[in-house]
């Protein structure tokens, strides 16, 4: 498993084809089509030439923006004469097709399918670690290892440092490449055009290293845990026996006390009795008494209110116990918050370049640690932290990270907060993995070849072919290999073994030129078919001469950190650059172990729906998102703006996704982050940011669970879309706004709603409705089963649609300020079973209404 960085700063390289036409006759219509959009150009003539400066201006004169540039490239001695396509020099990749209308006779085609050429040389990439400041390093090649190397060395003291092995000579490698690297070495002279042993070296000798330091979890505070009691007594009760109080602090301590201060009434009394029982100072407990006695001076009650503070701020874990000592009877306790809800800051430190000696520092709030190991143990690491003035025992937990290095929870005194990144020091450091690879292949000498295909209805006659300025004699539409080797060799300038020709009896033929014009590219073969008879068909083909790549490809290994794509249960990171991700997002092969795109990255991953990168709009026909597995997916944590567009097709693989935070759309009624997968098991996390869910026609989605929560404002951190096809299994919505169009032809299996706004479109029902808070527009025709609750200030509203709704069974209404409104009568059956409501009082607190 590997770390892959993006780095998106590879060379562009233009996506370059080579058209090429045969059989041309004067009616034949070319046709190049890119994106449904067609350039065509009709012959008024025979030659090739005429075709492709019809196509050429005819691409001009369309001045269409998917088009690449056309260029007519006239014949040479080495090559016919083609159309040349060139696309942006960035990289950017376009998808062209041929085709042709038949307006002719017969013909003999030549293609030349492999240039002549002596090969080209391997090339291998040599990088160290970041970070490093001194030492020396070696190069291994072929069992010889060279002299020690300065971290700094220049292309050429490392081009000496090789060519001094026993087994490379001088002028065998070539060096490219800055001080310190990364250097790039070239095998030339003997060493040319043939694969060879990668380079390895060894850093162990080297000094100096980055440490990496990135949040993994902000802190952050929770609530009080808070509550109310009464107190109750008259003549006939034995109050000064006293009030027995229990407490159990957050840490799980249990403590009993009692007060005998009748009459109980006052607040300085009940904060030291609380402050005991739960073993912390008056100043952390706050407390307010109302009295509430009746007119008679025997008839006593008080509400004592208090709310945990200070040290126990949102601490949860906390409870409180009453009785009275006079008979033992319990005194009710009742919580209005729970408490908790924190989360620790944690911190991850890796070593990127693996180092193998030495010593690196951390500095938390100026205050700086001694040196820790390489390879210190993680309980090594919390007492070296621990040793730091301002942390106290307890105060970090340091755990094994779960890509490598080590983990650093905050907790005790310094749980619960949003801390600053600890720096670090990497200058004691020694040793380190120096990173090869091969970055161009040896490709082996090739002998050119060409291939011979007559016209598809060609039924007789015969042909020549003209090499050199020297014509062989006629051949026979329906020679062997055999004859045209001997029409070839008889030629004045050839001789026996110079060519071998294979195919079958008619062709298609390919010569190869071999003896003494092996390796060499020996100029353009011509046919002359006027003697053949049939009918011709025309044809127009499509060959590529440069694939292209650059800075926004993902499948470009100078892309990315370590050199090399990444594969199946990689760490892939997104972080600290604009670099967008657009083409080669076909990765659907590859499972990823994570997928982090950071709040600091804000960059794009994917194509928008609309390409206006030009001056004129149009509809992307490239692949738009990036189809790729990862078992665990986590967009916008840590600090920054985050990404205006990313999107994701997960395909089938299981995926838990996590976001933190999205920057705003490009556009109105865009979304930051698009969302498809269709495991059954998938998890989806949204606490803040514009997300959609499948949200284009075609789309699908499958969601086990999903939880909608929030950062700071539980109206509007985050707004969600859900396409039509999505299948929803538990929903949880704390916040926000959520939309789904709901024609997946599959019920939402539960939703629960404290908080935000809901609404539920299309024909998809609920089986189990729950609103605590927040409001439900139930406007889909779906049917709302199990056992509806509406409580808290939570609305179900089935306002907004005049379409029939069906409601399984009654509605459980609790409290004064739950509401169920549907004014239009949307659902003929409807019953409202009220609870614990003084709305109707003539009726009492619980009561059904049925609408008849």
């Amino acid at each position: 498993m590997s770390l892959c960085i993006w780095r998106g700063d590879a060379q562009g390289i233009a996506q370059v084809d080579r058209v090429t036409v045969s059989e041309v006759e004067v009616g034949d219509t070319f046709t190049l089509t890119v994106n449904r959009k067609d350039v065509s150009f009709t012959a008024t003539s025979t030659t090739t030439d005429h075709v492709y400066g019809g196509l050429a201006s005819a691409i001009a004169a369309a001045n269409l923006p998917e088009f690449p540039s056309a260029t007519v490239i006239g014949a040479t001695i080495d090559q016919a004469s083609y159309l040349k396509l060139i696309g942006r020099g960035d990289g950017t990749p376009y998808t062209i097709s041929g085709s042709t209308t038949n307006g002719g006779t017969g013909s003999v085609d030549i293609e030349l399918i492999q240039t002549g050429t002596p090969g080209r040389n391997m090339k291998q990439r040599i990088a160290l670690p970041v970070g490093i400041s001194g030492g020396t390093f070696t190069l291994t090649w072929s069992g010889q290892t060279t002299t020690a190397i300065d971290y700094d060395a220049t292309a050429t003291e490392v081009d000496a440092a090789l060519e001094a092995l026993t087994n490379i000579g001088s002028g065998d490698v070539s060096v490219t490449g800055d001080p310190g690297g990364p250097w790039v070495v070239e095998f030339t002279g003997t060493l040319a055009a043939s694969t060879q042993p990668p380079i390895s070296g060894n850093g162990a000798s080297l000094s100096g290293q980055a440490v990496s330091i990135t949040q993994v979890q902000a802190g952050q505070s929770g609530s009080n845990y808070a509550g109310n009691f009464i107190v109750r007594y008259n003549s006939t009760d034995n109050y000064a026996a006293g009030i027995q109080v229990t407490g159990t602090d957050p840490y799980g301590n249990v403590r009993s006390t009692a007060t005998y201060s009748f009459p109980y009434s006052y607040d300085t009394m009940w904060r030291n009795t609380l402050a005991t029982a739960l073993g912390v100072g008056n100043a952390d407990i706050a407390v307010s008494v109302t009295d509430q006695s009746a007119s008679s001076e025997y008839d006593v009650e008080f509400r004592i209110m208090f709310e945990c503070v200070g040290q126990l701020a949102g601490r949860g874990n906390i409870n409180l116990a009453l009785l009275w000592l006079s008979d033992f009877s319990t005194i009710t306790v009742t919580e209005s918050d729970a408490g908790g809800n924190t989360s620790n800051e944690m911190q991850l430190v890796t070593l990127p370049g693996s180092p193998t000696g030495g010593t690196f520092t951390l500095t938390f709030q100026g205050q700086t640690t001694s040196g820790v190991p390489y390879d210190s143990s993680a309980a090594s690491l919390q007492t070296t932290l621990e040793a730091l003035s301002n942390i106290e025992s307890g105060d970090v937990i340091v755990t094994a990270g779960s890509v490598g290095g080590w983990q650093i929870e905050f907790a005790e005194s310094l749980g619960a907060q949003d801390l600053a990144l600890l720096t670090a020091s990497g200058t004691n450091l020694s040793g380190g993995t120096i990173a090869t690879s091969t970055s161009q292949a040896a490709i082996s000498p090739l002998n050119e070849k060409v291939l011979v295909t007559l016209g598809q209805e060609v039924s007789g006659g015969t042909f020549t072919l003209t090499h050199s300025d020297n014509t062989t004699g006629n051949i026979a539409f329906n020679a062997t290999s055999d004859t045209i080797d001997a029409a070839l060799e008889a030629l004045a300038h050839l001789s026996s073994g110079d060519v071998h020709t294979s195919g079958d009896p008619g062709g298609p033929w390919i010569i190869e030129f071999t003896g003494n014009l092996v390796a060499t590219n020996v100029g353009e073969v011509i046919a002359n078919g006027d003697n053949l008879t049939g009918t011709s068909a025309q044809t127009i083909t499509i060959t590529s001469l440069s694939t292209s790549t650059g800075p926004y490809h993902w499948d470009n290994a100078e892309n990315w950190s370590g050199g090399s794509v990444p594969v199946d249960n990689d760490t892939v990171v997104f972080e600290q650059n604009a670099n967008p991700v657009k083409y080669g997002l076909d990765q659907s092969s590859t499972t990823l172990d994570l997928l982090d795109v950071r709040a600091s990255y804000t960059g794009t991953i994917g194509l928008p729906s609309e390409n206006r990168s030009g001056n004129t709009p149009y509809i992307e026909y490239r692949l738009r998102s990036l189809q790729i597995g990862a078992t665990n997916v986590r967009i916008g944590a840590g600090e920054g703006i985050g990404s205006e567009r990313i999107r994701l097709d997960l395909g089938d693989v299981q995926s838990t996704v996590t976001i933190h935070s999205t920057a705003t759309p490009a556009a109105i009624g865009q979304h930051a982050v698009t969302f498809q997968g269709t495991h059954a098991a998938n998890k989806l996390f949204v606490y803040q940011g514009f997300v959609g869910i499948a949200p284009n026609s075609g789309d699908t989605a499958v969601l086990n669970e999903l939880h909608v929560g929030y950062e700071t404002d539980a109206t509007s951190d985050v707004e969600l879309y859900v396409g039509d096809n999505v299948t929803l299994g538990d929903v949880v919505v704390h916040g926000g706004q959520v939309t789904t169009q709901g024609r997946s032809s599959t019920a939402i299996t539960s939703l629960l709603v404290t908080a935000g706004e809901v609404t539920l479109l299309g024909t998809d029902g609920v089986n189990q409705l729950d609103i605590e808070g927040g409001i439900v527009f139930y406007r889909t025709t779906g049917n709302l089963g199990g056992n509806t609750i509406v409580s808290g200030d939570g609305r179900l509203s089935l306002t907004g649609d005049l379409r029939a709704k069906t409601i399984a069974n009654t509605v459980t209404c609790r409290g004064d300020n739950a509401l169920v409104e549907d004014p239009q009568q949307t659902a003929s059956s409807l019953s409202i079973a009220y609870e614990s409501t003084s709305r109707l009082p003539e009726l009492g607190t619980t009561f059904t209404i049925a609408r008849s």
